[in-house]
């Protein structure tokens, strides 16, 4: 008896281990979250829409204004919200999760889980499968946008606006990207480039001389459909902001020395402006 009646405790025990999971209580502020996600993904919130005050969303929920507080900050750090100070202020739908992307990738750089060469060189070989798509499906418009984006960098460097020139040749790459018809790649390529203009900010770096011609190659050879050629022009510019990046940077690893070698030719002639 004693021994059937630890063989049925065991059955039991084990079907109850089986049929089970472990429960997890959840924190108010993330189903706050979950909440206004679900509202995004049902359309029934868009870019640019502005939610509740603090308190009405407390009591449409029923939980406190620190639950509220602290579900909007953590929607703000993804990029779903624009929190605005003032009396025209309040939380604004923004989806701006390339945002998110790219603190990840610098995160990423800066806590030492990957190094400088190896984003450097995730970036040139995005760009370079974007160029090549963008070669192929480039519209009529896509190239009036690089051209017109070029005609910006040409002002900005005649006004001596070097750090709004840069902000305009990191977007040069966004436009190739969405020249490229890929939301997802569009997405990488911002981010990625997001990042560099970081570091480059932080150098302070000369002009680059050959900015203006670079740009005007990769524009003629995608209105050309000539996917070599522009592949080759973005090639060159992007090998000299590595090696300059490189220059001021220390390889972490030899690994980091592998990504380096991998993408590094020539010599920087000043870079990212």
């Amino acid at each position: 008896m004693l021994w059937s009646g630890r063989f049925e405790w065991d059955l039991v025990h084990k079907m109850l281990k089986t049929n089970f999971t472990p429960i997890h209580t959840r924190r108010v502020h993330e189903e706050i979250c979950d909440a206004i996600r679900a509202k995004l993904i049902a359309r029934e919130l868009k870019i640019g829409d502005r939610l509740p005050s603090e308190r009405e969303l407390a009591d449409m929920f029923s939980v406190s204004r620190t639950a509220v507080r602290e579900a909007l900050r953590t929607l703000e750090i993804a990029g779903i919200v624009d929190l605005k100070l003032g009396s025209k202020g309040g939380a604004f739908i923004a989806l701006n999760a390339t945002a998110q992307v790219a603190r990840s990738f610098r995160d990423m750089v800066d806590f030492g889980e990957i190094s400088l060469p190896m984003l450097l060189e995730a970036r040139q070989q995005v760009v370079e499968s974007t160029v090549k798509l963008a070669a192929e499906r480039a519209s009529k418009a896509d190239i009036a946008a690089l051209r017109a984006n070029l005609n910006q960098i040409i002002q900005l460097s005649e006004a001596g606006k070097f750090g709004e020139r840069l902000e305009k040749a990191v977007e040069f790459y966004t436009l190739i990207a969405n020249a490229a018809g890929n939301a997802a790649l569009s997405a990488i390529v911002e981010s990625l480039g997001t990042v560099i203009k970081g570091f480059l900010l932080d150098l302070d770096p000369a002009p680059y001389e050959d900015l203006v011609a670079q740009r005007k190659r990769v524009i003629d050879c995608l209105a050309d459909q000539d996917a070599s050629g522009a592949v080759k022009a973005v090639r060159a510019y992007l090998q000299d902001v590595t090696n300059y990046l490189l220059k001021k940077r220390t390889p972490r690893s030899g690994r980091a020395r592998s990504a380096s070698k991998a993408i590094s030719a020539g010599g920087p002639r000043g870079v990212g402006q």
